[in-house]
């Protein structure tokens, strides 16, 4: 049998982070009872941690 490949840890934990506030933020977007300068700063910040987990996901894979 090949060997397993394992997931770090410490990756996990940040992917996993990364997303739940990712979610939070378009969550409290979505939601509508923000002001104007929420959603820019909300929107931007969930920007930001959409393409941090995408970059993240395909660069976890290319290890294998």
């Amino acid at each position: 049998m090949g060997t397993a490949w394992r997931v770090p840890a410490a990756i996990t934990g940040r992917l996993l982070f990364v997303a739940a506030v990712t979610c939070y933020l378009l969550g409290r977007l979505f939601e509508g009872s923000v002001a104007p300068a929420e959603v820019v700063v909300y929107g931007g910040t969930a920007a930001i941690g959409l393409e941090f987990l995408l970059s993240s996901w395909r660069d976890l894979w290319q290890r294998s």
